[in-house]
């Protein structure tokens, strides 16, 4: 299987971004559903839209591929990795604004520099350049960045990092088992996985899962986030991440917290600041000089 072109590579990122970017917005309409029960939702409707895009001869085929012991270890990997991921953005979002939330989940560069070592990408020093004007750009896009100090580092803001740190650790994960599974196999594996685990979170901690206040709507928000973000969105990215190495796909990732930003000014009627502003185009800079200009292997 030859690597797409470049220009494919770019539109298929920009989707992504495009994609992943009205998750936030989404999720803050499904309230009042819990946030593991959104979580829970998304990864099971992405997940089974999956399965029903396999067919049964390529599920055969996948629980070959599977039944394999260090392919199963990975693909049981990265689904608790997906599932930690969703439980603690969601939940972050509940805790702390938006572009504070998105700001963190986006330190996820940061974590993919490193732990795409492990897979034998090198993170060239443009890299961490690009990746440190990018945070402090999303960090001016808070707002009153003086003031957010002052409010110290809170319970959304820790798990909002630590669901940065997670999707770095599963896209590290898609794509060191490389072309040993193929991307929709891996994808709906991974994502059924995620759902289990997080089903029983729900078992576990929501005695009224699905609130009087809670109807229809939500359900079709479920099915939004379950369909565009994760099946449109993560399947380009991990599409992307088996062709160029992680931190280059992390770093792309950082368009988010501008989609995420915008929508909430159109949708919600977010005011938007010089510092947003700013922070923006400081982001765009460094995602500019951070993108490498070969690939690096």
């Amino acid at each position: 299987m030859t690597d797409p072109r470049p220009s494919t590579l770019v539109l298929g990122l920009g989707g992504a971004v495009t994609a992943i970017s009205s998750a936030a917005l989404f999720i803050l309409l499904a309230e009042p559903l819990p946030s593991s029960v959104i979580a829970a939702g998304r990864v099971t409707v992405t997940g089974v839209a999956l399965l029903l895009l396999l067919g049964a001869r390529a599920l055969r085929s996948t629980w070959t591929v599977l039944r394999r012991p260090s392919n199963a270890v990975r693909v049981a990997v990265a689904a608790a990795l997906l599932a930690l991921h969703f439980e603690a953005w969601v939940a972050s979002l509940t805790m702390t604004s938006v572009p504070r939330s998105v700001t963190l989940v986006a330190t996820q560069p940061l974590f993919a520099g490193l732990l795409g070592r492990l897979v034998g990408d090198r993170a060239p020093w443009s890299l961490y350049l690009g990746a440190g004007l990018a945070l402090v750009g999303t960090l001016l896009m808070v707002g009153e960045p003086t003031a957010a100090i002052e409010a110290g580092f809170n319970l959304g803001d820790g798990l909002a990092l630590l669901a940065g740190a997670a999707a770095a650790g599963y896209l590290v994960v898609g794509r060191s088992i490389g072309q040993q599974v193929p991307l929709r196999p891996y994808l709906g594996a991974v994502h059924l996985g995620a759902a289990l685990l997080l089903g029983l979170v729900v078992l576990l901690t929501e005695p009224d899962p699905w609130p009087s206040g809670a109807g229809t709507d939500e359900l079709w928000v479920l099915l939004y986030l379950g369909l565009v973000p994760g099946v449109i969105g993560h399947g380009l990215i991990n599409w992307a991440v088996r062709s160029v190495p992680v931190h280059v796909v992390a770093l792309a990732v950082l368009f988010e917290p501008i989609g995420a930003t915008l929508l909430t000014v159109l949708v919600l009627g977010h005011a938007v600041g010089w510092a947003e502003a700013m922070g923006a185009g400081v982001l765009l800079a460094g995602v500019a000089v951070g993108l490498p200009r070969r690939r690096a292997v």
